[in-house]
């Protein structure tokens, strides 16, 4: 049976909160922004999402790729979840655990071709109303001069190259996509911390897989889950990662702002998050940064409530 989003469920993300900046290393070189982050919210689900385009040289449009995957993206998840009734009348019941991954694999396939299509569509429109200019072909390499210069529009998409991470959280069921780097971290109810996306071992280093991609429908990972729901669960582009180094460290970065997210109010822990992603990139990766999240505030409050009854039974022990 469908049912209504919790009020207790928020999302947050993308340039208009101040969540998406320009990296430390992109303003000193005068390099525009290419992450583009966003998030949706209406009474039925919640959506948040981060794209970074690439900042190879070649990827001269890479701002434009990102911001139109974001646009996409939660144009499609909202058509997705028009159906959302008719989908859960076919899910197989969750003790049928390979039949319900089927079905939902399927589902979500659909759904990432939708957005694939539609990306591809605003690329090609773009191009044919923006044509490439002398002053963004000039430093490029004579490959990728004549690449941009050909007939052929095809030929044309990999400027708009970008990554892209979108998680959805909804009463019944939460599942996350994605192509490319960056990471999704899943804090859940019990405090345990993950990426519950399956990681793509073709991102390594400085190569990522992008949706400009001739098969950029087979290197999308997801998940699915219709149990185990987060209390927090966040998408962030690889200028996050890289600021920390080990999944150690930027898991313990997620808690801690779970953790004020729980002590100091959805709107204050957006402030303070903001505030504080330009020292971020200044002392870390130096790159562009995108996070955005969906957040259980009563669930959050109850962890780390947990948490501390636990730590203060611990110290008590130990003083005994």
């Amino acid at each position: 049976m469908e049912t209504k989003l919790s009020k207790s469920i928020q999302s947050f993300g993308g340039f208009e909160e101040g969540l998406s900046i320009q990296g430390a290393s992109h303003i000193k070189q005068n390099k525009i922004c290419q992450d583009f982050g966003g998030h949706y919210r209406c009474d039925d689900f919640a959506v948040a999402i981060v794209c970074d385009g690439h900042g190879g040289d070649a990827y001269i449009r890479s701002d434009r790729g990102s911001k139109f995957a974001v646009q996409v993206t939660i144009d499609s998840i909202k058509e997705f979840m028009s159906n959302k009734q008719e989908f859960l009348e076919n899910l197989p019941a969750s003790e049928s655990k390979d039949a319900q991954n089927k079905y939902s694999s399927k589902a979500t396939d659909q759904l990432i071709k939708s957005i694939i299509l539609r990306w591809n569509n605003l690329v090609y429109e773009d191009l044919q109303q923006n044509p490439f200019a002398e002053d963004e072909l000039k430093d490029l390499s004579d490959k990728y001069k004549e690449k941009y210069s050909s007939d052929d529009e095809n030929n044309k998409f990999s400027a708009y190259g970008t990554t892209l991470m979108a998680v959805v959280y909804a009463p019944e069921f939460w599942f996350g996509i994605r192509i490319g780097d960056g990471k999704c971290v899943a804090i859940s109810r019990d405090g345990t911390i993950c990426d519950p996306i399956p990681w793509d071992e073709k991102c390594f280093l400085n190569r990522t897989t992008s949706l400009c991609d001739d098969k950029a429908f087979e290197n999308f990972r997801k998940c699915f889950y219709t149990e185990n729901f987060p209390v927090a669960i966040y998408v962030a582009t690889d200028g996050v990662d890289d600021s920390f180094g080990t999944d150690e460290r930027l898991f313990d970065f997620y808690k801690r702002l779970t953790e004020t997210f729980a002590q100091a109010g959805f709107e204050e822990g957006k402030q303070e998050l903001k505030e504080y992603l330009p020292k971020l990139t200044a002392q870390g990766s130096g790159d562009d940064i995108s996070i955005s999240g969906i957040v259980d505030m009563e669930g959050i409050k109850t962890l780390f409530a947990k948490e501390e009854s636990i730590n203060d039974e611990t110290n008590k022990k130990e003083n005994e």
